[in-house]
C-alpha cells in the first residue's frame, strides 16, 4: 500500500480514483510553466520516499512553432520527460486542504512534516494526494532544501529517465550549452511579461555576449570545446557568433530544433549557460554540472551548482 502525490490545479473528486484528468495548459502555459513543477514533484517524492504520478498534458501553447499538432506536441513532451504515470484504482483521494491543520488550503505545513505523518498513519491503503495549487509551496520547500534534495546521484538518476530519440550531437571534448532567448513576434510584449527576460538584440547585446564567450574561452583554455547556442530564428540567425570560433573553440548554432532536443542537450551539457527563462530552468534542474546564470535570474526560486554573472558578463561570482 502506498501514498502517491500529484500536483494539479484541478479540483479532485472520487472520479480520480480510477481516472486522473490530464494537466490542462488552457492554451497559455508553455513547457517551463508546466513541466518545472512536475520535475520538482519527482525530486520531492523521491526525497521523502513516496510515489508520484503525472497523467500527461493537454492544450499547451508553443506547438505552433514546431512541426507537431497541438496533441502531438503535448505527447512528444510527455514521452520525453517520461514521468511516472501510475494507472491503478485508489482507495481514497485527498485534496491538500483535507490534510491541512490550518484553515489555509495552500499553506506550507504539508511539506514540513504533515505529509510524512499522514503517510505513516495510512500504510494499509492506496491513497492519491492531490497537491491542489501547491506549486509555489513545493518550489519553496525545494529551495529551502536544495543540498539534501538535489544531490548529484538523484539528479543524474532522474535525468537518465528522459527518453530522447533524436540526434545526439555533442562532440568529443567539452560541450557547453547556451540558451539565448530570441525575440518572437508572437510573444506577449516583454514589458508585460517581465523586463528581465533579456531577449537578444544584436546591436545591444552582441558586445556583452562576446564578453561571455571570451570568459568561456579563457576558462576552457587547452581543452577542445564546443559552444552550442540554442534558440529560435524568428528575427536573427546568430551568424555573428560564428566569427568567434578558434582552433580549440567551436561554435554551433541550433535554431528551431524540437524543444526536447534543446532540453536534452542542455540537461547533459558539461556547462549550461542559462537565460532568464523557465525553459532554461527546466534543464538546469536535470543537470548536475555547473551553470552560469545572470544575477537577476527570476524564473526559478534557486539554481544549484551555479555562478552568477553581471549584466555585461565581466564579473562572475
Amino acid at each position: 500500500m502506498s501514498i502517491c502525490l500529484i500536483v494539479s490545479d484541478e479540483v479532485s473528486d472520487d472520479s480520480w480514483k480510477t481516472s486522473i484528468p490530464k494537466y490542462n495548459g488552457l492554451g497559455t502555459e508553455g513547457i517551463g510553466s508546466v513541466y518545472q513543477y512536475q520535475l520538482l514533484l519527482a525530486f520531492y517524492a523521491d526525497f521523502i520516499g513516496v510515489d508520484y504520478t503525472f497523467s500527461g498534458t493537454t492544450n499547451l501553447s508553443h506547438h505552433a512553432y514546431t512541426e507537431y499538432s497541438a496533441e502531438g506536441f503535448c505527447q512528444s513532451l510527455d514521452n520525453f520527460f517520461n514521468f511516472s504515470n501510475l494507472k491503478k484504482e485508489w482507495d481514497e483521494v485527498y485534496m491538500f486542504a483535507q490534510l491541512e491543520s490550518t484553515s489555509d488550503p495552500r499553506g506550507a505545513d504539508i511539506f514540513n512534516g504533515e505529509l510524512l505523518s499522514f503517510r505513516d498513519d495510512n500504510k494499509d491503503k492506496d491513497i492519491l494526494v492531490n497537491l491542489h495549487w501547491c506549486h509555489v509551496h513545493l518550489a519553496k520547500f525545494c529551495a529551502q532544501h536544495v543540498a539534501e534534495i538535489f544531490t548529484k546521484e538523484r539528479i543524474d538518476r532522474i535525468r537518465s529517465r528522459l527518453v530522447f530519440e533524436g540526434e545526439k550531437y555533442f562532440e568529443d571534448g567539452l560541450n557547453i550549452s547556451w540558451h539565448v532567448r530570441s525575440a518572437n513576434p508572437s510573444d506577449i510584449p516583454v514589458e508585460i511579461v517581465s523586463p528581465l527576460r533579456e531577449l537578444y538584440v544584436p546591436d545591444r547585446d552582441f558586445v556583452r555576449y562576446r564578453n561571455l564567450i571570451n570568459f568561456l574561452k579563457s576558462s576552457t583554455e587547452g581543452r577542445k570545446t564546443t559552444l552550442h547556442l540554442h534558440s529560435q530564428g524568428f528575427v536573427t540567425k546568430f551568424e555573428e557568433f560564428l566569427d568567434l570560433k578558434e582552433n580549440d573553440f567551436n561554435v554551433r548554432i541550433h535554431l528551431d530544433d524540437p524543444p526536447v532536443s534543446d532540453i536534452y542537450h542542455m540537461a547533459n551539457a558539461d556547462l549550461l549557460v542559462m537565460s532568464n527563462s523557465s525553459f532554461s530552468w527546466v534543464p538546469s534542474l536535470l543537470n548536475s554540472n555547473q551553470k552560469i546564470v545572470r544575477d537577476n535570474f527570476t524564473n526559478g526560486p534557486f539554481v544549484h551548482n551555479h555562478i552568477k554573472a553581471n549584466y555585461d558578463f565581466t564579473k562572475f561570482a
